[in-house]
């Protein structure tokens, strides 16, 4: 694989680490002890980013397909570990695709086998600045080394296609979190340039009248959906029903569910790739031996729960397995695959596409292969700029109002 990690030189790296402060909005400094802005860069060449780019573009085409037959199946929605209250909602929702936009974050890892993902973000997934300003900051330092793809640029234009000028945008997030507010305030202060106007709001917030959103243009949601059926006052039905455009709608809880692979084979979809880079898919209840699988959560996130040799104490493993056990509805068992170290370093690369058209990409690299919430978040640089240029052409889509 063409991959390296280098670092910012460190005469450079004060600077750097202010503008990504100021400019990239990182306000939260540190977690515990470890910074959260560090000093390394990604470097791929142009085959590895061709591969990602296009794998994900595909994975996102069979994601929807599973997304609409999933629509209509409330069986099948049960298995996935959704409450029978949301199922009934979603399943009967008048959910149009054209009304909203649509976007997911495919993490892929470098393996001793290639490259291989371990789960699609389709819900909520984090990264907006990550993936638009860190790699702009960061290409200065690198010669030869460019940005390529930038998803502030590409969401922002699909959201001017459907919310009416000069509205208001809300943007509902956990509000006693900096972390979510200083993401959804990148997509505000791009959103504000072009007229916009910005509402930082939790989802209780919202009032709904006739499946309209009172007041608001249109929602980007960076709460979960499964979090909303269990928050006290939040009319989460309004927001699966709703007819203001959504970034996301509800419906991608649909696959969000780490459960997805133990249905597929039932919906009547073709998803070669899907099958070509998720790792072996089994319920729990299912395993004979824990010996090279790992269990993780239904609707985890940023590495909570999944159990990967090494990276946990047995008391801790033995606690994730006595709760799949006891409630195997809400967990999943995945074989385990070798992640391959980069430089000393274990990587993920996720990659994010926008109603189906490639939008740029960051990395998480960590010390131990489980990237968690402890991971640093770091910028992507593709090898040489005419021939990035040439490919980034073949990719581009026009987004007129």
């Amino acid at each position: 694989m063409n991959i390296k990690i280098e670092s910012i030189p460190p005469s450079a790296y004060p600077d750097y680490r202010l503008s990504v402060m100021f400019d990239g909005y990182k306000w939260d400094l540190q977690a515990g002890e470890q910074s959260t802005i560090s000093d390394k860069v990604v470097l791929l060449g142009q085959d590895e980013m061709t591969f990602l780019a296009d794998h994900a573009v595909r994975l996102y085409n069979e994601t929807i397909a599973m997304e609409a037959a999933l629509h209509k199946n409330p069986d099948m929605v049960r298995k996935l570990g959704i409450s029978e209250p949301m199922t009934e909602a979603l399943c009967n929702c008048n959910y149009k695709p054209e009304q909203h936009v649509r976007f997911m974050r495919f993490d892929f890892h470098p393996t001793t086998e290639g490259w291989k993902i371990s789960e699609v973000n389709s819900d909520v997934p984090a990264g907006y600045p990550e993936a638009s300003i860190l790699p702009a900051l960061a290409q200065v330092y690198f010669k030869d080394y460019v940005q390529y793809g930038n998803f502030g640029e590409i969401i922002k234009a699909r959201l001017m296609r459907l919310i009416p000028s000069g509205s208001t945008v809300a943007y509902l997030h956990d509000t006693h979190t900096v972390e979510d507010y200083q993401i959804l305030h990148y997509l505000g202060d791009i959103m504000e340039t072009t007229g916009y106007k910005s509402m930082y709001a939790s989802p209780e917030h919202i009032q709904w009248e006739n499946a309209k959103a009172k007041g608001i243009g249109g929602i980007v949601r960076y709460f979960p959906v499964e979090w909303m059926e269990f928050t006290p006052h939040v009319d989460w039905i309004g927001y699966v029903n709703a007819q203001t455009p959504s970034c996301n709608h509800p419906i991608a809880l649909l696959t969000q569910s780490k459960r997805l692979p133990l249905v597929w084979d039932d919906l009547g979809v073709d998803i070669p790739i899907w099958k070509m880079l998720l790792p072996e898919t089994k319920c729990v209840n299912k395993l004979e031996s824990q010996d090279g699988w790992i269990l993780k959560p239904a609707f985890g996130r940023v590495g909570e729960g999944i159990t990967i040799p090494g990276t946990m104490s047995e008391e801790e493993e033995q606690a994730v397995y006595q709760s799949a056990i006891s409630d195997p509805m809400q967990w999943v068992a995945q074989r385990m695959f070798q992640s391959m170290p980069v430089d000393g370093f274990h990587l993920n690369v996720g990659v994010f596409v926008v109603d189906g058209v490639y939008a740029g990409c960051y990395g998480r690299i960590s010390n131990e292969p489980r990237i968690d919430e402890d991971a640093s978040e770091v910028p992507i640089l593709i090898k040489e700029r005419d021939k990035c240029e040439i490919f980034a052409r073949r990719h581009e889509l026009k987004y007129e109002r």
